[in-house]
This record gives C-alpha cells, sequence and structure tokens, in this order.
C-alpha cells in the first residue's frame, strides 16, 4: 500500500508540474499559436503521465491491459503535436502546409486509435521485478515512428537556431536542451529498453524526464521571456520561497541529527536540543537572508509604474532645450529606474569627428575619475552594429549565444567601456548617439521590460537630442549671424510682418543717424522714406527690389548715397516672416568715380587735343597756302574766287568743330521730366524723312504695348537719335534696313526701357568697338568721331548705360542705350 501511494504521489508530482507548465504557456499568452500549439503537446505529456501511473498501479487487475492500451494512445500523439510546435516556433505564424507535418500527424492518429488493439500491447502483468508488457506486431513501427518525428522535429528546431540570432538563439538553446533530454530520456527507458530487452521495469522513470524540460523551459521563461510570455515574482513570493527553503534546509539538518548522531531520536539529551534550538535560532536568519538574495538574484524583478514613468519623463524632456541638462536628467531617470552602477551618454561630436561622452554618472562611491574624456571612433564595431542591426547590445545575449568575431569584438568594446548594455540614440536612421549603461547595484541581469522601458525612454530621448542640438546649432548661427551682421560695412535692417524693426546693424546706425536701440523699438514708418516705401512694398506683394542710387538723410539732413536691395524673408514652408534690406554706402565709391572720370579726361585730354589741331590745321594749311600765293597772283580773277571759296568753306568747317566741342564739353540739359520715349524716337524719324526715302531704307518699329516713361530733356534726346539715326543712314548702302526696336525691362525690381537703333551697314571693326565712343575714333573716311562721344555724354547725362555691337546674324551693329525707368529716377538724378 505504501508503495502504491508512493508511485501515485510519483506520478502526481510529475503531472503537477507539466500542469503548471501549461497554465503559464497557456494562460499568459493563449492568443499566440506557438503557445497553444505547445500547450497540445504537453497536455498529451500529462495524459501519458496518468495513463502510466493508472498502468503500474492497475497492471495485476482486469483494468491494466485498458489503461496499456491508454498509455500508448496518448503518448502516439505526443511527437506529431511536439512536431507543429517546432515547425511554427519561435514566428507564431501561421501553421504551414507541410507534408511531412501531415504525414506524421495522419500517422499519430492512425497508432491512437491502433493503440486500443492487441497491434501494440497484447497483454500488461506484474511481477517482482515491475511492470511486464507483451507487445504486438507493430510496435516496432511504434517506436519508428517515435524515433522519426521527435528526429524530425529536433532537426527543424537546430535549422532554425542556426539562423536566429541574440535573445531569441539563447530561448531556443534552452528549449531546444529541456526537450531534448526529457525526450532522450522517455524514449530510452520506454521505447528502445522495452523493444531491445522485452522488459518495461523502467518505464517509470520515463515521465521523470520531462523535469529536465521544465526546468529548462521555465528558466528561459523567467529570464529571457521565452513564447513571449510575461512573469512578474512578487516580493511576497520571494520572501516566502526564501523561507520555505531555509526552514526545508533545517528540517533535514534536524533529521539527519537525530537519525545518524543519537540512535533515540525521541530521547534526546536536554543539552541536545537546547543546542539544536539555539543553532537554528542564530543562522536561521542569515541562511534566510542568503537564500533570499540568491533568488532575488534569479527571479526577482521590478514592477514599474511604466505609463507613469514614461509620462513623467516625457514631460518634463520636452522642455530642456539645453543639451548637457537633458542628458544629466536622462542619466537621472536610468538611475532611478533601473539602478545600474553607473550610466554614460555619448553623443556625435563634430569637432573630436567621433562619439563623445557629454554625460556621466556613478552611483556607487568610488576613487575613479569621473571627469575623463572619452571618444568613440565612429569606426567602432559596437556602434557599427548598434547603427545597422541593433537597438541595443546586450553582455548576456553575446555570452550566452554563439556569436561571431564581430560581437565578440564589440562585446571587448562594452567591457572597455564598462558597460554590461548598450542602447542605440537613433532619429529618423541617424545614430545621434549610444547610452553605456553598467551591471545593476542589485546583480540582476537587465530583464526584457528593463529593455523596454529604457527603448522607450531613449526613443523619448532621441527626438528630444535632435531638438536641443537643433537648438544649439540655431544659436550658434545666430550668434554668427549677428557677428557678421554686426561687422558689415553695409546696412541692414530687418522688418517682420506686423512692420516692427527686428534687425538693425552697426552700419545702418551710422548711415541714418538712428540708433538700434531706438530703431528696433519702434516701426518701419520710422526708417527713412526711401528704405521704408521699399520694405513696405516687398511685405506688400512679396517681390525683391534693387535700386543701384538714391539718397537717404540722416538726422542732420544730410543726403547719403545709397544702392540698396529689399528681399522678403520666408521659412522652409514659404510663409512670410519679414522683409530685409542691405544697403551699402556709396560716398566713396562716388569719390572713387570722380576721380577716375578726371583721370579719364587728363588721359582723354592729350587725344582730344591731338584731335583738335589736326583738325583745325588742315583747313589752316589750305587758308596759308592760298595766303602766300595771294600776293603774286592776286590780279587772276578765278584765283581771287577760288581763295574767297577755300576759305569760307575751310572756316566753316572749323566753325562746325567748334561747334560740335562745345556739345562734346558741356550739353545743356535743362531739369529733366517724365517723358515718353517713343515721342522723341518719331520726331526725329519725321525729320529724316526725306532721306530714308531717298536711299530706299526700309524702316522696322517694334515697341511694347506698355512703355513706362523714363526722365529726359526732348531736346537732347532728339540730339542722341538724330547722330544714331544718321550714322545708320550713313553707313548703309540703298535698300538697306533701320530696325528700332524699343522694350521694358525688369531686373531685381527695377525697371528700365531699352533702346536698340539697328542697321545693316558694314559693321564696327572689331579693333574699334571698345573706344567707338572715344571722341575723334571714326570708321568714316571724312567723319569727325565726336558724334558718338556727344552721344555717350547725353546718356551719361540722363543716366542711362550706351554700349555698340555687332549683328550675331547678317550685316551691320546696333547701338543699344538703357535708361532707368521713371518710378524713382527724377529725385534721384535731380538730387
Amino acid at each position: 500500500m505504501i508503495e502504491s501511494y508512493g508511485t501515485l504521489a510519483y506520478f502526481l508530482f510529475i503531472s503537477i508540474i507539466n500542469f503548471a507548465l501549461v497554465l503559464f504557456v497557456y494562460f499568459r499568452n493563449r492568443h499566440h499559436l506557438v503557445n497553444r500549439l505547445f500547450a497540445i503537446s504537453v497536455i498529451w505529456v500529462i495524459f501519458w503521465t496518468v495513463s502510466d501511473n493508472f498502468l503500474h498501479l492497475l497492471a495485476q487487475t482486469h483494468t491494466g491491459l485498458f489503461w496499456g492500451w491508454t498509455t500508448f494512445a496518448m503518448a502516439s500523439l505526443i511527437p506529431a503535436s511536439f512536431l507543429a510546435f517546432a515547425k511554427a516556433f519561435p514566428s507564431d505564424q501561421k501553421l504551414p502546409r507541410d507534408f511531412v507535418l501531415s504525414t506524421f500527424i495522419v500517422v499519430g492518429i492512425f497508432f491512437y486509435l491502433v493503440s486500443f488493439t492487441p497491434l501494440i500491447v497484447t497483454h500488461v502483468s506484474n511481477d517482482d521485478r515491475g511492470l511486464l508488457l507483451t507487445y504486438g506486431a507493430l510496435y516496432p513501427a511504434f517506436a519508428l515512428y517515435f524515433v522519426l518525428c521527435f528526429g524530425t522535429s529536433f532537426y527543424v528546431l537546430w535549422r532554425k537556431y542556426q539562423i536566429v540570432r541574440g535573445i531569441e538563439r539563447l530561448r531556443m538553446r534552452y528549449l531546444f536542451l529541456g526537450t531534448l533530454t526529457a525526450v532522450a530520456g522517455g524514449v530510452t527507458t520506454n521505447l528502445v529498453i522495452p523493444l531491445l530487452f522485452r522488459t518495461s521495469r523502467f518505464s517509470w522513470f520515463g515521465p521523470a524526464f520531462t523535469v529536465f524540460a521544465f526546468t529548462f523551459i521555465a528558466h528561459a521563461i523567467i529570464r529571457h521571456r521565452l513564447m513571449n510570455i510575461h512573469l512578474v515574482i512578487r516580493r511576497g513570493v520571494v520572501y516566502l520561497l526564501a523561507v520555505t527553503i531555509a526552514g526545508g534546509v533545517f528540517v533535514s539538518l534536524l533529521w539527519l541529527m537525530t537519525t545518524f548522531a543519537f540512535r533515540q531520536p525521541r530521547n534526546l539529551p536536554l543539552w541536545a536540543e537546547v543546542s539544536l534550538v539555539l543553532l537554528i535560532a542564530l543562522l536561521f536568519q542569515p541562511v534566510r537572508r542568503s537564500i533570499q538574495t540568491r533568488v532575488d538574484r534569479y527571479l526577482y524583478r521590478e514592477s514599474y509604474d511604466y505609463q507613469h514613468i514614461i509620462r513623467e519623463a516625457s514631460k518634463t524632456i520636452g522642455t530642456l532645450l539645453d543639451l548637457q541638462s537633458l542628458l544629466r536628467y536622462v542619466c537621472e531617470v536610468i538611475g532611478r529606474t533601473v539602478r545600474p552602477e553607473a550610466a554614460s551618454i555619448f553623443v556625435w561630436n563634430h569637432e573630436s569627428a567621433g562619439y563623445k561622452r557629454m554625460a556621466f554618472r556613478k552611483y556607487i562611491e568610488d576613487s575613479s575619475n569621473q571627469e575623463v574624456d572619452v571618444t568613440v571612433s565612429e569606426q567602432s564595431l559596437l556602434l557599427s552594429l548598434l547603427a545597422h542591426s541593433r537597438t541595443y547590445f546586450l553582455r548576456d545575449d553575446v555570452e550566452r549565444a554563439t556569436t561571431s568575431d564581430t560581437d565578440r569584438k564589440a562585446l571587448k568594446e562594452l567591457t572597455k567601456l564598462g558597460g554590461e548594455i548598450a542602447l542605440s540614440i537613433v532619429h529618423e536612421e541617424q545614430l545621434l548617439g549610444f547610452i553605456i549603461l553598467a551591471p545593476k547595484l542589485s546583480g540582476d541581469p537587465y530583464f526584457a521590460e528593463d529593455i523596454d522601458l529604457l527603448s522607450t525612454l531613449v526613443g523619448q530621448a532621441a527626438i528630444a537630442i535632435k531638438n536641443a542640438q537643433l537648438y544649439q546649432e540655431v544659436t550658434l548661427v545666430n550668434e554668427y549671424v549677428a557677428n557678421i551682421v554686426a561687422t558689415m560695412e553695409s546696412g541692414v535692417i530687418a522688418v517682420g510682418t506686423n512692420g516692427r524693426v527686428t534687425l538693425f546693424n552697426p552700419a545702418a546706425e551710422r548711415m541714418t543717424g538712428l540708433s538700434a536701440q531706438s530703431a528696433r523699438s519702434g516701426l518701419i514708418g520710422s526708417l527713412p522714406v526711401t528704405l521704408a516705401q521699399a520694405l513696405e512694398a516687398t511685405l506688400a506683394d512679396g517681390q525683391s527690389r534693387f535700386q543701384p542710387e538714391t539718397t537717404i538723410p540722416d538726422t542732420t539732413g544730410r543726403l547719403t548715397p545709397i544702392s540698396y536691395s529689399t528681399y522678403p524673408l520666408r521659412d522652409h514652408s514659404g510663409t512670410a516672416l519679414g522683409a530685409v534690406a542691405i544697403f551699402a554706402d556709396l560716398t566713396r565709391l562716388k569719390e572713387l568715380e570722380g576721380e577716375r572720370r578726371r583721370a579719364e579726361r587728363l588721359a582723354s585730354f592729350g587725344a582730344l587735343a591731338s584731335g583738335i589741331a589736326h583738325e583745325i590745321k588742315n583747313p589752316l594749311v589750305a587758308i596759308k597756302t592760298f595766303a602766300e600765293l595771294l600776293p603774286e597772283r592776286f590780279a587772276e580773277e578765278d584765283f581771287r574766287e577760288d581763295f574767297s571759296k577755300v576759305v569760307v568753306r575751310e572756316i566753316d568747317r572749323i566753325d562746325d568743330l567748334v561747334a560740335r566741342l562745345r556739345g562734346l564739353a558741356a550739353p545743356s540739359i535743362q531739369p529733366l521730366s517724365p517723358l515718353d520715349l517713343r515721342e522723341p524716337i518719331e520726331d526725329t524719324l519725321a525729320l529724316l524723312r526725306a532721306q530714308l526715302e531717298q536711299k530706299r531704307i526700309r524702316l522696322h518699329r517694334f515697341y511694347d504695348p506698355i512703355i513706362p516713361p523714363v526722365a529726359g530733356d526732348p531736346a537732347q534726346l532728339k540730339q542722341l537719335f538724330l547722330n544714331l539715326f544718321m550714322n545708320a543712314l550713313e553707313a548703309m548702302e540703298p535698300g538697306g534696313e533701320l530696325t528700332i526696336d524699343l522694350r521694358a525691362r525688369s531686373k531685381h525690381g527695377t525697371s528700365t526701357v531699352l533702346a536698340k537703333v539697328s542697321d545693316t551697314g558694314s559693321g564696327i571693326p572689331e579693333s574699334l568697338l571698345g573706344k567707338i565712343f572715344d571722341p575723334f575714333v571714326t570708321t568714316k573716311a571724312r567723319g569727325s568721331g565726336l558724334g558718338l562721344a556727344i552721344c555717350r555724354r547725353i546718356a551719361d547725362a540722363h543716366g542711362a548705360t550706351i554700349r555698340a555691337d555687332n549683328n550675331a546674324r547678317g550685316r551691320g551693329s546696333t547701338i543699344s542705350i538703357e535708361f532707368p525707368a521713371v518710378t524713382a529716377v527724377v529725385a534721384i538724378i535731380n538730387a
């Protein structure tokens, strides 16, 4: 009877262990296919264990054969269900449609049905040596099915073990070792020995091997969350477990002493009882604490208020823009939660071209230097793993798994940095930095929930670090720009969309006479009118403007010549932020231009004097020649008539030359007024109509529909175009073409009017193009060379530019004159 109770207790213990495993695996994550398949396979193990228990207890009764059949029937479904689990593990995907799996399931169901016939077991008995079974004809096939199905299962697991890495590989290792030990032991005691030696006396050992599987799998669940099972063991449970173990130790010690030291335990001496009680009282608490410490290190994990920690950390992190303050706070949060011995945060540093330790904190007292600068090269293998393949690098994962050389070298780098785990700080696929955490103060490993919390915290910190870096960059850029603006020779004024001045540099103070403090406290209306109107126009239409020359008064009324540009300020989305005006003082430029003109006049004075001497000398020579012959030939009437004609002609020539020189030196230009440039052009063409018709010149006009007015003197502009048209007529043969092109142009917010006069004559020699507007430079045999020089002088007086070009296609040349439009020119030139 006692033996029966012992057998019952033995099998009951095995069944309870397996049942507990089913509860943990299934009910902790019952929605996952892998957990359900594993629970099904363990349930069949439980049924097999219970059936085997009744088989051993009732082998000699009339129901013994039934329990023998039931035992084999329950066992027949274990291999097929375990193979289904192996096929699905660890990805939790749909069970694959696999021929091998389907075949073994069909075979398992077949043997399940056949097990209730004499084809597997024909007789059950029991003798002094133990359980005796007489096997049927299909028993060898049943054993072969077991071996092949389990062999296939472990082959599948082994292939997957070769593929997976990290924590998944470690989980699979424990699962593989535990199930392999249980299956090898069970198959040996319950199939191989009975098949070879025709005895089942060792079959009751078979269920005991499931304890090995339970141990390995429980360890993988507790330490590595096998099958994603999250197990949290409370402090009270750990304390009760430690007390129970300590009590068991002392009870066992007491039993050993009373059994072996004293042959009559019921008659213990008083001193022995007192000694035992004192020994237990003195050693119980130290032993209990020691056991609890070890159990804590293995089982205990702190239960975080996950949401509270993340919520508070996010709230605070979002308010920190200083990078150092942010990194110190992250170290503080990590120290309060997982409690490492030390924490370091490395952030990319451009100056050192590596990841520099920007924050470091130790949570234990020692004499080591905490302020040593540490920089990790971007070529580090640890950083390469963190940047490209892993969010964290854990020492336990590497040490407990078969790793590559890269992992081992990275582990050495982690050890050199004093870390147990490294976590990457990644934002938009860019490795901003990483965190190194030393081992925990408690000695506990970093559990999965620790890593989950740290990963979430690091994710929040990554965004904040990026923002802090951008803020730091913006601050540096602002300081850099402010220093540049402050040292610029050009004035810079910026205004917001509300018209308030936001920037006023020292150069602007110097040119306007306004102080930066008073300007920045006022609106745009406090600025000089010229700049204020330009900025207001840019704010209104968002267009840039450029004025090559104008004047602004300072506070004393002194006018300063300037050129300015205005530009709209926009953000990356195109939203208007304001406008900026940049203006330069032209006072020195004006002085240089005056000096240049004086130098040019001095340089051309010699050429002018030489030209004048030449032009006057020719008629004087003719007059002198006739005057020298006059005494000898005065009586000749023909000579006197010729003399009078030559003298009048040559004096008229000198007079014409003097008139032209007077026009070249100082053209009398009246105050400029707005006019339509088409008017002087058409008036001049009307004067030349007879000559155009006489030479059969074809006239082409191309005018824009809208031509803005220009500031000019009508008389001088007629003189300008008359000279150009006359030059064109003289350069062309009869039947030529004269083209007049008049266009309105706008560039950088400045409007101009471009007039082009093109002919089909012989063109201008390339050697003369650069100096065709100089005095006495001409391409005509009897030309004075003053016509184009007068044109340039009139153009300069109107603030226009003039240039000469040969036509790109065909014969002839083109003279281009570009006049500034009247928008702001009258005030400029009259000033």
